[in-house]
């Protein structure tokens, strides 16, 4: 038991750090976008 709840929370943690390295991302290119644009 001990095991498969570390294993949950191993994989809640890794789902959080992609769903904030996509937004980042997107955040990221939306401003390169936005600066380029007005360039």
């Amino acid at each position: 038991m001990t095991g498969e709840r570390m294993g949950g929370e191993i994989f809640n943690t890794a789902i959080i750090i992609f769903t904030l390295t996509l937004v980042g991302l997107g955040i990221g290119f939306l401003l390169l976008r936005v600066q380029g644009g007005e360039e």
